[in-house]
């Protein structure tokens, strides 16, 4: 029986980022949760996503799969997310038409707050 020593480990994850060899991500890898809770992610997966220390990442569940997503650093990259985000939503209208919208829905809390009072 071989034992595999964490040199070797070491020196193919060397290799992997000398030859720019990523292609191995598309594989799993094993990680462990440690005692707080925390894990390590894959150096060749941190440098193909661009990571970088200090980076917020968004966790998500969904489907039963934890999902890590970075968060933008810049207000041009939150721009850029979101741009386009609202293209589905039914346009109000015209000028008048929201401004009409406007005047009932104040007009509603008025009647609201007098009968409340009253």
């Amino acid at each position: 029986m071989t034992k595999r020593t964490r040199k070797g480990k070491v020196g193919e994850a060397g290799l992997a980022y000398a030859v720019g060899d990523v292609s191995a991500m598309a594989e799993s890898t094993v990680t462990t949760i440690s005692s707080k809770h925390q894990i390590t992610l894959p150096a060749a997966l941190v440098r193909q996503l661009g990571l970088q220390p200090g980076d917020k990442l968004t966790v998500r569940l969904e489907d039963h799969r934890i999902t890590l997503e970075r968060r933008p650093r810049t207000p041009d990259e939150w721009v850029q997310r979101f741009s386009g985000a609202l293209a589905d939503r039914p346009y109000w209208g015209t000028k008048e038409e929201i401004d009409e919208y406007v005047r009932k829905e104040r007009e509603s809390w008025r009647e609201r707050d007098e009968r409340l009072t009253s």
